[in-house]
């Protein structure tokens, strides 16, 4: 373990019955990051949430936090993790400042400081002047989502574990709860399960996708593009008749794999295969040519979405070969 871990796991394995939720995993966060879980559905997310915040526990291997072991000294372990889980069970006969308040209690906040901790997430979570004197039963999903990060946010943990923290919420509160997680970023480790994976590439430095109980590959975004990244592959946005284009690419002896045109006039956005001689011959005609404007050009870059659904098919290829 690095002394800069929050979080390290070892060889984790559950077990359900027969069914092999996570499969000998090993991997780590260090301490200030925000780190994105992905997976598909049934891939083991919810298994790993769970066992790092120590509600449930592994069949096998260790989970450290801080230095900490979950499998020997859970109690303390779970000092340093604030926990918001998926489908976030509230009292309903509470009012959200009440509520708030009492768990600022549970969780071993001075008593003199309990209402100035509970005002504060209220007011990092918009909260304080449109809910905080509305009986839980009443709010709307999306501010009982807001209810559920304010209370993740109490106290001083140091690792806040949330799962599928903005569904129900609207693109104005989705924007408030990634301001949260930025003012976070350097004084607490954050892991974030979530299947919006546009706002995962926003706010996380570091990602973790797994499938099928398997880790499939970590990294940060440039890492895991860099690992699919097909070495002459290239992308391009020209403007331009289209004829010119195809001509240009023609001559240089460069292969289209794609050729789209896109909504903004004579704008085309070309993938294509070509040696590192033949790209820059490309590059030279196009560049000085008259009629043509070259908006982007360069290696295919990655979504956060692309690498997800490659890395997780590779993990089915493999399985599949595995198999058969």
């Amino acid at each position: 373990m690095s002394g800069n871990d929050a979080v390290v796991v070892n060889n984790l394995t559950k077990k359900y019955c027969r069914q092999v939720a996570l499969n000998a995993i090993s991997f780590s966060i260090k301490t200030g990051s925000v780190v994105g879980l992905i997976g598909p559905n049934g891939a083991g997310k919810s298994s790993i949430l769970k066992i790092l915040a120590g509600v449930i526990t592994g069949t096998s291997g260790d989970v450290l936090i801080n230095g900490d072991s979950m499998a020997e000294n859970a109690m303390q372990a779970k000092r340093h993790i604030s926990f918001m889980p998926e489908n976030n069970p509230l009292p309903d006969h509470l009012r959200v400042g009440e509520y708030l308040r009492f768990r600022a209690e549970l969780k071993g906040i001075p008593e003199k400081r309990i209402r100035q901790n509970a005002e504060k997430v209220m007011r990092q979570c918009d909260l304080y002047y449109e809910a905080r004197y509305c009986m839980i039963k009443t709010l709307s999903k999306g501010y009982r989502q807001r209810v559920g990060i304010a209370d993740a946010m109490l106290g001083n943990n140091e690792i806040i574990i949330l799962d599928e923290p903005t569904i129900g919420l609207d693109p104005h509160q989705i924007i408030g709860v990634r301001k949260i997680i930025d003012t976070s970023k350097g004084t607490r480790t954050i892991l974030i399960s979530s299947h919006i994976l546009s706002e995962l590439e926003t706010v996380c430095d570091n990602f973790i996708i797994i499938n099928r109980g398997h880790i499939v590959a970590t990294g940060t975004l440039d890492e895991l593009s860099n690992n699919i990244k097909e070495q002459d592959t290239f992308r391009a946005k020209i403007c331009g008749d289209e004829q010119i284009i195809r001509k240009e690419f023609e001559l240089a002896g460069i292969q289209i794999v794609e050729f789209k045109r896109s909504p903004y006039g004579d704008e085309y956005v070309i993938k294509f295969i070509a040696t590192e001689e033949a790209y820059r011959i490309l590059l030279s005609k196009i560049s000085n040519h008259r009629e043509l404007f070259v908006k982007k050009i360069g290696y295919v870059e990655y979504t956060l979405e692309e690498i997800f659904l490659n890395s997780t098919r590779r993990c089915r290829d493999q399985d599949d070969i595995e198999n058969s």
